[in-house]
């Protein structure tokens, strides 16, 4: 059964010497006093699913003046061995680590609008950052799509991104006097643990099967064999996200979710988004990129009416913030923007399948989520053979879970499932 949850202090999460270090992140100051200190959960429920999530309050004097520091803080669960293992087996949060290790590199730190935290700390088991929760920003309720001043904000952090990698490439490129190239570097920890063929995958066509004959009214929810067709057509997509040769390939997010792109407001406006969780990246073309985050945080309304326009916004923001030399570098590769829309329609596949497979943790409430997928004794049933039962359980529940489930399942079986019938 899910565990009591028990109260923790600073020193059940963090090191002397981590705090040390924290400290003088913070305030620059190599002298000070802790006075008082808080931990408490980062959310009434699951903040997010692979990590234990925690914020903090550090009271520090310095030079007789008291400074508040806030901490969002993300470490290997201790309560759920079965989860802890296939973080640590999976790299996850190793990836993270390699990511802000790029980020520190590639992270402007003048940039009065920018698309990516600072870490404090980032190891192969804790991630500490500032608590943005605190700087004005927010990540929309976990059920709402993203309407489209929200979605034009969060391409242009999105196109910064995929700018300053590139740059980056660029600049090791020119230093190494050759084409320099991430994924022939790191590959080994870049590997897709999930969205291959995989335990994963299969649970994930089992429970879009069972759930488009539990709620659909499409005739095809009667289709024979239709769990062999879906699970078929989902290894075809996980296959289209790898590293191409011959274009463009970025470190990319793959997980943006709304959970995973921040908005900050200042006096009631949207004013900035910020990327955050990396434990995900891949190497592949960043369109994959552009149409996971569209197929994840909108309807299909919503894409047919403006997915143009998003594109457009996100290829123009990526080429004003290249430089010069990476202008060069990917116009000898052929990548226009004609390149990037093909690539577009190209990663749909992928985009759609996402959606298909994460939703149905994600979109749960997350003391719902937290009850039935953070149980030690049920997790690697649900995650990895059939999560279908409390699935449609849920969806009988919440009408809006179950129509954001029910659409992007529809939508993928009838691209590609149907037309290979």
């Amino acid at each position: 059964m899910v565990g009591e949850v028990k109260r923790v202090s600073l020193e059940d999460v963090l090191t002397e010497k981590q705090v040390h270090h924290i400290v003088k992140q913070a305030t620059g100051a190599d002298t000070w006093t802790l006075g008082a200190s808080d931990v408490r959960p980062a959310a009434d429920g699951m903040a997010g699913f692979l990590g234990d999530h925690k914020r903090a309050k550090l009271d520090v004097l310095v030079d007789g003046e008291v400074k508040h520091i806030h901490l969002f803080i993300k470490r290997i669960p201790l309560n759920n061995q079965p989860k802890a293992d296939l973080i640590t087996n999976n790299s996850y949060f190793r990836r993270e680590q390699f990511m802000f290790k790029v980020l520190e590199e590639i992270r402007d730190d003048n940039d009065p609008t920018p698309w990516c935290p600072k870490a404090y700390i980032y190891t192969d088991s804790i991630i500490v950052m500032p608590d943005l929760s605190v700087e004005g920003y927010a990540s929309p309720y976990f059920l709402d799509t993203l309407d489209y001043e929200h979605l034009m904000l969060g391409m242009a952090a999105l196109a910064k991104f995929h700018a300053a990698f590139t740059n980056y490439e660029t600049k090791k490129s020119i230093a190494n006097n050759r084409p320099y190239n991430t994924n022939d570097e790191h590959g080994s920890l870049l590997i897709e643990p999930a969205f291959c063929d995989s335990p994963f995958m299969k649970a994930c066509a089992k429970l879009t099967a069972n759930f488009i004959k539990a709620y659909s009214c499409k005739p095809y929810r009667n289709l024979p064999d239709l769990e062999d067709k879906i699970a078929k057509q989902y290894l075809v997509a996980c296959e289209t996200m790898r590293e191409w040769k011959g274009t463009l390939n970025v470190l990319i997010h793959k997980d943006l979710w709304v959970n995973n792109i921040m908005f900050k407001y200042q006096d009631n406006e949207l004013v900035n988004a910020m990327i955050v969780d990396f434990q995900l990246i891949r190497y592949t073309p960043p369109a994959f990129d552009v149409m996971t985050f569209m197929c994840l945080t909108t309807s299909r309304s919503f894409r047919d009416e403006y997915e143009r326009e998003l594109c457009d916004r996100y290829f123009s923001v990526f080429c004003d913030h290249l430089d010069d030399d990476s202008k060069r570098r990917v116009k000898d590769l052929g990548y226009d923007k004609e390149n990037f829309l093909k690539w577009c329609e190209k990663s749909r596949m992928f985009g759609l399948l996402e959606p298909a497979a994460i939703h149905p943790f994600i979109l749960m409430h997350p003391k719902v989520a937290q009850k039935t997928f953070d149980d030690p004794e049920t997790y690697e049933r649900l995650v990895n053979e059939d999560r279908t039962e409390p699935v449609l359980a849920y969806a009988q529940q919440c009408a809006r879970y179950r129509d954001r489930l029910l659409e992007v399942s529809e939508e993928f079986i009838e691209r590609y499932v149907l037309s290979e019938l």
